[in-house]
């Protein structure tokens, strides 16, 4: 059996866990321990990074989007990946940017608000916050929600007609993230509210959403 080495709240590894929910591939989710300092996490993943796809003869697959990408060529089942060679490679463009781009800023908006104390997030006393970082990570924050919500105009998935690797990035930050310290639903961008409605319903989503999830707590 496949063996997932990855946090349960982490957007990563429920980035993958979407795609084993949705392509019905059994695994075992192992909690990962003492990554910095472990000889078997330096040997699952030289870069001492989560999540790790662990095959059952202990190859392993690192990356997200590699892993998501592999599980793709292996379980093609049902496709997550349109056929159009246009469509593949914008459905991979908006994967990618979610991992390079719009991740970043959102960590960065939640960064400059709250201590993690997993599962929570605990607003910093106003002296604490830095201001000006909010300010540039909600510009941020909000030019991409404006850029996700205009690429599902017309469309039922960031993929078309299929629940795609791109639908399954952006799970993680629009369903749990923003809606937790308060950005989403916003009236700005209806069609990620109808869009994150219909994830809400699936399946994959309902059997891989983390069962603690993150909370503020003020």
């Amino acid at each position: 059996m496949l063996k997932l080495h990855a946090y349960e709240r982490s957007p990563y590894g429920w980035k993958t866990r979407i795609v084993l929910a949705e392509k019905k591939v059994p695994f075992a989710l192992v909690i990962p321990e003492n990554k910095a300092e472990s000889p078997e996490w330096g040997k699952l993943n030289p870069f001492r990074l989560s999540p790790v796809l662990e095959l059952p003869d202990h190859r392993t697959v690192y990356e997200s989007t590699v892993v998501n990408e592999f599980l793709e060529e292996t379980y093609p089942d049902p496709p997550m990946l349109p056929k159009d060679p246009y469509e593949r490679a914008r459905v991979r463009m908006l994967e990618d940017t979610t991992d390079q781009y719009f991740m970043p800023a959102v960590r960065e908006l939640v960064t400059s608000q709250f201590d993690s104390q997993p599962p929570l997030l605990v607003r910093k006393e106003v002296a604490r916050v830095d201001t000006a970082a909010v300010e540039a990570a909600l510009i941020k924050v909000h030019m991409h929600l404006a850029r996700l919500d205009a690429e599902l105009s017309g469309r039922t998935w960031f993929g078309g007609t299929i629940f795609s690797l791109a639908d399954a990035a952006l799970v993680p930050p629009i369903l749990m993230t923003l809606p937790v310290i308060g950005m989403l639903p916003d009236a700005r961008y209806p069609n990620l509210a109808v869009w994150a409605h219909r994830v809400s319903e699936k399946e994959s989503y309902v059997e891989s959403r983390p069962k603690e999830p993150t909370r503020v707590r003020e």
